[in-house]
């Protein structure tokens, strides 16, 4: 029984760096530590993708300029 929930971790840990892999890649981060991050953290990494993603692009965008989501 125990080795299920060890294997249920390491298959979540698995999808979870691919997920972050591919959508580092797909919004130009990097990839090595996001994968890294997913590895690790597994889901618990989502908040902190959104929050580097969105510091990201304020940076290259500006802080001066408004998004407005309609």
């Amino acid at each position: 029984m125990g080795w299920v929930v060890i294997f249920g971790i390491f298959i979540v840990g698995l999808i979870s760096a691919w997920y972050f892999g591919y959508a580092a890649f797909r919004t130009g981060l990097s990839v090595k530590r996001w994968t890294l991050m997913g590895l690790i953290l597994g889901p618990l990494a989502f908040p902190l993708f959104t929050a580097h993603n969105l510091f990201a692009l304020r940076k290259v965008r500006g802080y001066e300029e408004c998004i407005l989501n309609s």
